[in-house]
Parts: structure tokens; C-alpha cells; sequence
């Protein structure tokens, strides 16, 4: 049988675990950190150690078997019983502690609860110090996520000081969301007691050398997680449902970016792979290199590869591509309630297994968190599903408009599966506003070509002044000129919003915003710019609609749409969005999509939003990204039955143009608008 080996491989690592007392079974290893003629390398016990490592506690023994070396843990939770497990299979163990998170409430301004936490950890530290599994401590898990108290780094470093007065033996570092030139400088300026740091990050990992060199940082490190296309990365539909790989395309992206980065930087010392195990995190198969039945998917073939240099005897299926109604998941696919569409998967297994094909239909999950906090797992509905073949089926689309995600598992019978997933709406025969065919009039009826020179048209543009609401109510740092040429100014045919390091009004940076207010406002059209934009971290351009009289109170009550935004931290990426009452981005429900679009900085790309009054509908190039519907509740789900007006301008820094800090270097910096029309709704 090719999983022999294998299987009496875990069969004998389970049949050793014996429970034991550590404290008189092992001794205490010193571990540290070393730098070597060109990088740097954890010397434990006196010998070089790779971190060839995974995040979870559970199927320890396939770590062990696979050439895994070690584990990564959340919290001391249960740190007794893994600690033991780890030594007694050859592990070592990074052990998490809970530090608490400012976006769950924690105030570091708060010195009592400071005080109280760290002698909590106190007891941590003191309990497990001396376990010869422990490699290094975890303070923390992503404290720079959604945070504004620098104040956490000097908690950070007092937790990491006090660690080694206790325990001089092992090492300390903290896991940081992203690479961030913001956090970089205060944990070199506030943290002197880490021994390294730690970075978690996703689709960027093969950038992560160049990323931390690129923010100052030239010392040792590890990826404390890292693996898929996240949710916040990947392609969204135009309901806002994230477009998830299939393993086969994990597969890929986990050994290339894994070689590029991990396996080469000599400043790198190791890593643990997320997730060794499965958890619910947007759909049930995104992270986990398991199923919930414990079935491997091919991301575990790749480990093993990474880890131990060979691929396993007996390898994963490997699906090619999985097809609802003859179209795949970036299709974005619509169907009609009740009706019963063809189902198909492409699937093959490298060792010839026979394999089984199972499918599952759920909501599209509702239940969003971040920071990888539990989410409840969304419901199943049965009876949709009928298979015709080994491979092919059909399913009959719920009644209920709405979202939903059909799911393929293709087992090999030798605990190997494939996976794949595709997200789809259905309207309803009550709800097919989607489907309500609009015309619009052939040329526009309000537009500026800008085909002139000076200043923008007087008579189609005015202009917010200065920095109002604190930074326009999102902390931005630029304050925006009334009429200025070096600012907003027209030649070549194109509109120029330049946004430049220079000090007025109180703030670093000048720009401009041009509005259309009472000069041309509108219900309902086509609306449409054709724009190129600047490059660089801190930028954040916007082409918008607000409303003109408010009708329903001030923000986000009365509406918003955006019909293009961009920041500069996330180069090619491009979201359209609205905000209402009822979705709005204060309380994480906005209506939002983005889009991966090449050269976005370096040529000209067309931005359009189609506004009904039964849809608004968002396109980049004539592709439909983005679709919300009138819900037909009320103005805080629907505020779109009024005048709204144009907004062009080039944001500094803020909440989200500022969120990883902005590069003083690229200054100035400017934004091309070539055109911006208007078509009216004809029916």
C-alpha cells in the first residue's frame, strides 16, 4: 500500500507519547540569536536551528513525520499537555502569550491594567520558563492591527524585559500584522529587549526581504504566519464575497513564495505555516491545510517537499478548475431562484487513486471578523445537489435571494482531498433588480473634457478649503487650497491635482479637492473618469459623489458613492464602494469591492458607476466589479433618491491613505484626471 510508510511513521509517534513530568525528564536549552558572515541564525544548545515550523497544536505527529520542527501557539492555553507532546515528538514550541488588543477594547493609557497584565504573564513566564521544548516567547499576536496607542510598544518592551531577568535562556519577539514603516520605527525606538521581530503576512510574502529592508529593518526576523491569497487580498464579487483558491492554486502560491523569501533571506529564521489544522475563517477551507474530517490537502504535499527536501509516497488530487453553470468563481455568477444549473470539477490524483467526490452548499457567511478571531461556521442547506457522475452534478438555486458558496471535496481514500469553492447570488423572482435593464442617454449631457488651460472651469468647479472636522473627519494631513495652479491646475488635456510637502494652515501638505456642488448635481446616470494615479505610501486619490442637500442628515445617513479610491500602500489595487446608514465603513458593513488592475500609476484607466433606482453598479475598464441593490427598506439602506455631486481630489495620509505611514520622498505627488462625464438615465 503506497501510505504504509506513513501510516507506521504516526502509528509509532503516537504509540511513544507518554505523558511525562518535564522538570525531571529534560533539561533547560539555551536558545539565542547569532549573526553569521552574511545573515543571522538561532543557535539552540550550541547548534544552528531552522525554524521549519506550523501554527496549531493539533496533528503534531504529521508535523514530526513530514520534517517539521516546530509549533507556534496563541496563548500559554493548555501549554502543559503541547509543551510535553512537543518534546516528547522532537518539537520545540514558540509560545504565544495573550497580550490583549487595543480593537478589543484594551486601553494602554490604562497604567492599573498594564501593571495587572504583566504580572499575569509574570506567573506565565515563571511556570514555563524552564521547559525544554520552549524555543521563544510570543508577546502579543498583531497589536499594530487597528491600533492608535504607541503607548503598546512600551508595554511591549517591559513584558520583554521582564522575560529575560526570568528566563535568560530563550528568545523574545512580538507578531506584527504587515510590514509597516510606522510600527518598524517604534519597535527599533521603544523595543530595545526584542531579540527579533516577527511578521505575518500572506500575499506579499515573497516581498518580505525587500519590504524590511526597504523599511530599515536589517536584523533578524521570522514569518509567524504566512500562507493563501487572504480574504482582504483576493478578487471580491460585486456582492462583496472574496474569491477563494482552490488547493491546487495554494499549493503553487505556498512553494513559490515560500522559496522566493523563507528559503533564501539569510536574515530569515524560519517560519510557522498557518494553518496546521482548520479553523472557519470566511469559508471553512481558506486557511486550513486540513479539512474538518482531518483530510490533507495538497499544501501539505508542498511541506513536506519544503521541509524535508522529498515529496510523500502517496500525493494529493489535484484539481484543475471547477465550473458552476459551464463559469468559473471570477465569472462572477448570478442565478435565478429555483432553477437548476450544471455543476462540473476537474480533478485528477498523481498516483491513479479512485476518487470520491462529494459537494456542499452553504450561506455565504455573514459572521466577518479580523485578526483571525473565531467566526460561527455558516449554515448548510441540503437537497440543492444532485450528482450525475463521478465528477459532474447539477444544483437547483435556493429560493431565497441572496449569497451563498457551493463547495467540491475530492478525497483519495488515503486522507487526501482537493478543494475548491465558488461564491454566487441568486435573485429572486421578487428581487431581480439586477437584472432591470436601464438605458442611458448615447453622449453625456454635463462633462469637462478638460481641454483648456488654467485653472479648472469656474462655472463646473468650486472648492473645499482648509481641514475641516479634523482632517475631513478622517485625520488627514493635508490642507486643500482654494483656485491654486500648483495645486489644481489644466494643460495637456488633463486635470493635475498635485498634493505637495509643504506648511499651511497647521498642516504638512497642500492638494486640492474640486467639487460640483450646485454647479452639477444629479440623481440617477452613468457616471464615468478616465484617470491616471500617483504612486506612492501615503497617497490616497478618490473620484466620489456626496449628496447635495442632505436630505437625510449629515454622514453616512445621506449617502456616499465612490466611484474610484486607491491607496498608495497597496499599489494596483482599486475599490468602488457606497456607504449608507445601514453600510458604512464606521461599523465595518460598507458596501465594497477592489480590483487588481495592472499600471494603474503609469497609464490611464476608465472608472464608471451606473446609479438606478434600482441598482448602483461599479465597472474598471468596462468590467463589472462592484453591485448593490435597492433593498426597498428604507433611506438607511437606500439614501440614493437624491442629488448628489461630483468630488475629485488627492488625499495625505488619514486613517486609511495613512494607515502604513506615508514616504515624504515621493513629493510632489500628482493626480491626472483626463475626463469625467455624465450620462443621464433615460428610463
Amino acid at each position: 500500500m503506497k501510505t504504509a510508510g506513513r501510516l507506521i511513521t504516526l502509528l509509532l509517534l503516537n504509540l511513544l507519547f507518554v505523558p511525562i513530568v518535564w522538570g525531571q525528564k529534560g533539561k533547560v536549552i539555551k536558545t539565542a540569536v547569532a549573526k553569521t558572515g552574511n545573515g543571522f541564525t538561532i543557535m539552540r544548545d550550541g547548534k544552528p536551528y531552522f525554524i521549519k515550523g506550523a501554527g496549531g497544536t493539533s496533528n503534531m505527529e504529521q508535523l514530526k513525520a513530514y520534517g517539521g520542527n516546530s509549533i507556534r501557539t496563541w496563548s500559554p492555553q493548555g501549554a502543559d499537555e503541547i509543551l510535553n507532546k512537543a518534546q516528547q515528538l522532537g518539537l520545540t514550541v514558540t509560545l504565544g502569550l495573550d497580550v490583549k488588543t487595543e480593537r478589543h477594547g484594551f486601553d494602554y493609557n490604562d497604567q492599573t491594567a498594564v501593571a495587572k497584565q504583566k504580572e499575569y504573564l509574570r506567573t506565565v513566564i515563571l511556570k514555563y520558563k524552564d521547559h525544554p521544548a520552549l524555543l521563544a516567547w510570543g508577546i502579543g499576536n498583531e497589536l499594530n492591527l487597528h491600533y492608535s496607542n504607541p503607548k503598546v510598544w512600551d508595554a511591549v518592551n517591559d513584558i520583554a524585559k521582564m522575560i529575560h531577568e526570568l528566563d535568560p535562556n530563550h528568545l523574545v519577539t512580538t507578531m506584527l500584522a504587515g510590514i509597516n514603516q510606522k510600527e518598524i520605527d517604534y519597535i527599533k525606538l521603544k523595543c530595545p529587549a526584542l531579540d527579533l521581530i516577527a511578521v505575518q503576512v500572506y500575499g506579499g510574502l515573497a516581498a518580505v526581504p525587500q519590504e524590511l529592508k526597504k523599511v530599515g529593518w536589517n536584523k533578524a526576523y521570522i514569518v509567524t504566519e504566512w500562507g493563501p491569497t487572504g480574504h482582504w487580498e483576493s478578487l471580491q464579487t460585486p456582492w462583496g464575497a472574496s474569491i477563494e483558491e482552490s488547493s491546487s492554486q495554494k499549493a503553487a502560491v505556498y512553494r513559490s513564495r515560500y522559496e522566493a523569501s523563507i528559503g533564501q533571506d539569510k536574515n530569515c529564521l524560519g517560519s510557522y505555516v498557518f494553518l496546521w489544522g482548520q479553523k472557519q475563517e470566511r469559508t471553512p477551507t481558506w486557511y486550513g491545510l486540513f479539512t474538518e474530517a482531518g483530510e490533507e490537502n495538497e499544501v501539505v504535499d508542498v511541506m513536506h517537499y519544503l521541509w524535508s527536501g522529498k515529496w510523500p509516497n502517496n500525493r494529493a488530487p489535484q484539481l484543475e478548475s471547477f465550473l458552476l453553470d459551464n463559469r468559473q468563481a471570477k465569472d462572477f455568477i448570478y442565478l435565478e431562484s429555483g432553477k437548476k444549473y450544471p455543476i462540473e470539477v476537474f480533478v485528477k490524483d498523481p498516483d491513479g487513486d479512485k476518487l470520491q467526490i462529494r459537494w456542499e452548499l452553504l450561506h455565504e457567511s455573514t459572521d466577518l471578523k479580523e485578526g483571525g478571531d473565531r467566526e460561527e461556521r455558516p449554515q448548510a442547506l441540503s437537497g440543492h445537489i444532485k450528482s450525475n457522475s463521478d465528477t459532474k452534478g447539477s444544483i437547483t438555486a435556493p429560493i431565497k435571494a441572496g449569497a451563498y458558496r457551493l463547495f467540491v471535496y475530492a478525497s483519495d481514500g488515503n486522507n487526501n482531498v482537493a478543494t475548491a469553492n465558488i461564491p454566487f447570488y441568486v435573485n429572486s423572482d421578487s428581487a431581480k433588480t439586477g437584472d432591470l435593464t436601464y438605458h442611458f442617454s448615447p453622449s453625456p449631457t454635463w462633462s469637462d473634457e478638460f481641454n483648456y488651460s488654467g485653472l479648472p472651469d469656474k462655472n463646473k468647479w468650486s472648492y473645499d478649503v482648509g481641514s475641516l472636522d479634523d482632517g475631513w473627519g478622517n485625520n488627514e494631513l493635508q490642507y486643500y487650497m482654494d483656485a491654486s495652479l500648483t495645486n489644481s491646475k489644466v494643460e495637456d488635456g488633463l486635470l493635475k491635482i498635485t498634493a505637495k510637502k509643504e506648511n499651511i494652515g497647521g498642516k504638512s501638505y497642500t492638494s486640492a479637492r474640486l467639487v460640483s456642488k450646485n454647479k452639477g448635481d444629479f440623481t440617477y446616470g452613468r457616471f464615468e473618469a478616465r484617470a491616471k494615479l500617483p504612486k506612492g505610501r501615503g497617497t490616497w486619490p478618490a473620484i466620489w459623489m456626496l449628496p447635495t442637500d442632505w436630505k437625510y442628515g449629515g454622514w453616512p445617513n445621506s449617502g456616499e458613492i465612490d466611484i474610484l479610491e486607491h491607496v498608495g500602500y497597496e499599489q494596483d489595487v482599486v475599490h468602488i464602494s457606497t456607504h449608507t446608514k445601514a453600510y458604512n465603513h464606521g461599523i465595518n458593513t460598507q458596501k465594497t469591492s477592489k480590483r487588481q488592475v495592472t499600471g494603474v500609476s503609469d497609464e490611464f484607466h476608465n472608472y464608471r458607476v451606473d446609479w438606478t433606482p434600482a441598482y448602483i453598479k461599479g465597472f474598471v475598464d468596462d468590467h463589472e466589479i462592484f453591485h448593490v441593490d435597492n433593498e426597498h427598506k428604507s433611506f438607511k439602506e437606500w439614501p440614493f433618491d437624491q442629488n448628489f455631486h461630483w468630488l475629485i481630489n488627492l488625499a495625505v495620509g488619514g486613517n486609511w491613505g495613512g494607515k502604513e505611514g506615508v514616504d515624504d520622498s515621493i513629493f510632489p505627488v500628482t493626480f491626472e484626471v483626463d475626463y469625467v462625464r455624465v450620462y443621464d438615465l433615460l428610463n
